[in-house]
């Protein structure tokens, strides 16, 4: 292992120590995810995708454009920060 990787484990091993319960609990999701199962081999998850196929071929889905996605995430973000 180079050793800028070592360096690397180091002082992530050291944040994580002085890090608070938020930023530890995001870490600890992102970690989650890397190691989940692949979700394609899941049925549940199978049946999910088919279910929102079937919603949006049949144009019953609710659809957002992207303009619409930012504008509420925008809208989201500003009102948390209140």
């Amino acid at each position: 292992m180079p050793s800028a990787i070592k360096d690397i484990r180091k002082e992530i091993k050291k944040s994580i120590d002085l890090a608070d319960d938020k930023t530890v609990k995001m870490i600890y999701a992102m970690l989650e995810v890397e190691h989940k199962e692949d979700a394609w081999t899941d049925a549940a998850f199978i049946a999910e995708m088919d279910r929102r196929t079937h919603e949006y071929e049949a144009g019953t889905a609710k659809l957002f454009t992207l303009e619409e996605m930012n504008d509420h995430a925008r809208k989201s973000y500003k009102e948390r920060k209140k």
